[in-house]
Formats: C-alpha cells, structure tokens, sequence
C-alpha cells in the first residue's frame, strides 16, 4: 500500500527578522501548506522540528500553532508527525501528547530510552525529537556518547532493534547532516564541527525527514532530505526558492520525492546599486524585505530616508566596500626608494581600487607642502 506524505521543518513561529515580526507572513504560508496538503490528497503531515522559534514563544505564536494544528488536524483529519527541534522547549512541546495521540496528533518533545514507532498502514515512523550528547548519554546510560553522532548511532541502533523489516521505515529528526550546507538563521548546535552526523546511519531508512537546516538543497541524498523553512529568515537564503517535500513509498522502497514550491507575501531580497539609480529605477517589488548594498563612492545624506520612501521594508544598509587589489610583493629596499606621493598613490589604488584624480592629486601636493614646511620650521 502506497503512502504520500507532505514534509515540513522549520516553522520558527514567532520569528522576528532585524526587529520585524514574520507572524503575518508565517499565517499565509501556513495557509499554502494546507492548500498543498488537500491537492496532494496526503496521508500525513512531518513536521521537523523547530516549531516555535525560541523556548518560551509569544502568545500569538502559541496561537497560531493553535490554529494550524487545529485546521490540519481535526478539521482536515490530517494524521501530523511533529518532534521538538533545538529552538523548541521539549517540556512544553511534550505536554499533551499521550492525549493528542488519540487523534492522530503524534508530537514528541523529549528524546527516551524506549524507541518505539508509531504505525500508519503499512510505515513505520520513528520520531527522534533534538538532543544533547550529554541527554542521551544520560538517556541511556552510556558513557561512551560524546558527540551529535554518538547519540544519533546509538539511536538508530535501539531503531533497528524496533523496527519491522516488512514494513517501511521513515525517520523524522532534527540535526545537522555531514555535507548539508548551513544558512545564517540557524542556531549553532555546537562550535567546529561536532555537531555533524554521518549520513550512513539514515541509508537503511525508506527516507529519512530532516529539519535544521534551512536550504531546502541543504544536502544532495536519494533518501534523506531537508524541507528547508517554508519562509526566508535571513539573507544568506534569498537566492532559495522555498517549498515542501511531497514523498511517496510503498513497502518496496521510496518512489518519488517532489517539491512543491511556496510563495511568501513578501519576498526577502538583495538589491545592489547607486542611491541615484535605486530612487530612480524602482524595483518592480518594492515592499518585499530588502538588503540595500549601495555602490556610491562618496560621502551620503540619510541614504536609508530617502530609500524608505520608495522601499519600506529595508531591514539593512550596507556600503559596498571595493575589493582589495592583491598586493604585489615588493621587497623593503624598493619600498623605502619611494617618496609620499607614490607611496600614497599606491596604498589609494590598493584599498580603493581607483586612482587619485587631478583634484585629489592636487590635496596631496598642498598637503605634502604643508607637512615638509612644518618641518623645515
């Protein structure tokens, strides 16, 4: 028997970006999801963790967690495999679940020693909600887990112990892969490298339902995937095209992984040019969240005023800072053969990549002047 399920991460609800709240946009997008889920005829919804974006949410993001499960759950009648990611509180993620589960609500917030699937038709789910080296060497007793990836071998370990080979088998966790590319919204797990779990312990999975990480190419695998977030949260993202994961398996293996893209209401984007032209030539989305990077050279007067008049949403200003030239090598003797003019006429092309011009060429004189004469003085 065929199951389709839509596959989702990363929500953050109560995300706020450079001082703005994401809620209205995380409402539509849910809405999108909805949308995606009834077209697609989906059996279940996965959702990877990292549901609210911080440990103690906000009321209106509590409630809009409220509404979605509610919409997808008792009024679509949508079964929803939901675990706790490390923006999540798993105390208060976990609270309700055994009474959530009489509805097919599966949420676990808090990683135990009993591994045990939940079983719809013919799959069987195993929810592996965000853990600590040091929680799961409590968990199971086990001094020898020191690492993301001990915790993580030792869990697929009590999995496979578990599971029915007869059946399919579909890991749902939230951790960072070995090879996934990260993007600059997310929480670092641990500092180096550490945190990184191979992906050899997911091949013997049907697939393997990850969130984390938020490009949803974050890694290139026939079998374990990243949603992705279904929203941008920070600029290293804007390049992303945002979606979800719509798969389908039998007990035979894994038939098709696509993706539905999501459309948010106000796009996140880069914007590179000149005061003059940015005001001039307006962008054909100027509501959308914007990253300004201007080229002027010199000096400006409240650039970010009158950008605002034609982009309200700019959440950042940046100067474009020219590229430093490569230095070629000089040795000290040919260094020291130079007067000022050319040693500053060379550090000004180095560090600006221009050449002075004829009015700047006559400062230096002046200055240069000015500065031989207070010696002699």
């Amino acid at each position: 028997m065929n199951m389709k399920v839509l596959h989702t991460a990363d929500l953050h609800l109560g995300k706020i970006v450079a001082g703005v709240s994401m809620l209205a946009e995380q409402r539509e997008v849910l809405k999108q999801i909805t949308t995606i889920a009834l077209e697609e005829k989906v059996d279940a919804i996965i959702v990877a963790g990292d549901l609210y974006d911080r440990s103690i949410p906000p009321t209106d993001a509590v409630e809009l967690l409220d509404e979605v499960l509610q919409t997808w759950n008792v009024e679509h009648r949508f079964p929803i495999l939901a675990i706790s990611g490390n923006h999540d509180s798993q105390e208060r993620l976990a609270f309700g679940s055994t009474w959530y589960e009489n509805n097919k609500l599966f949420l676990k917030g808090k990683l135990t020693n009993k591994m045990q699937p939940i079983e719809l038709d013919d799959t069987q789910f195993w929810l592996v909600p965000y853990h600590e080296p040091a929680q799961a060497r409590e968990i199971f007793q086990d001094d020898a887990i020191r690492s993301h990836e001990d915790a993580m071998q030792r869990v697929v370990a009590e999995i496979k112990r578990n599971w029915d080979p007869t059946k399919a088998q579909v890991l749902i966790g939230h951790a960072f892969v070995a090879g996934g590319v990260p993007s600059d919204s997310e929480r670092q797990l641990a500092i180096g490298n550490v945190d990184r779990v191979a992906t050899q312990f997911f091949e013997a999975f049907t697939y393997t339902a990850l969130g984390h990480l938020h490009h949803p190419h974050a890694i290139k695998h026939p079998t374990i995937h990243y949603s992705g977030s279904p929203l941008k949260y920070s600029f290293s993202e804007a390049e992303d095209h945002k979606s979800v994961r719509i798969v389908e398996w039998d007990a035979e293996g894994l038939i098709s992984v696509n993706e539905r893209e999501l459309t948010p209401v106000h796009d996140m984007r880069i914007l590179t040019g000149t005061l003059e032209a940015l005001t001039t030539h307006i962008d054909g989305s100027p509501e959308d969240y914007l990253q300004i990077r201007l080229l002027d050279a010199g000096a400006l007067i409240d650039p970010i005023g009158k950008l605002r008049a034609f982009y309200p949403n700019i959440l950042h200003l940046e100067r474009v800072k020219p590229r430093l030239e490569k230095a070629k090598k000089e040795a000290f003797k040919e260094v020291i053969q130079k007067d000022e003019r050319d040693l500053f006429q060379q550090f000004f092309h180095y560090t600006t990549g221009e050449t002075l011009s004829a009015d700047q060429n006559e400062v230096l004189e002046e200055v240069i002047a000015e500065v031989r004469g207070a010696d002699e003085n």
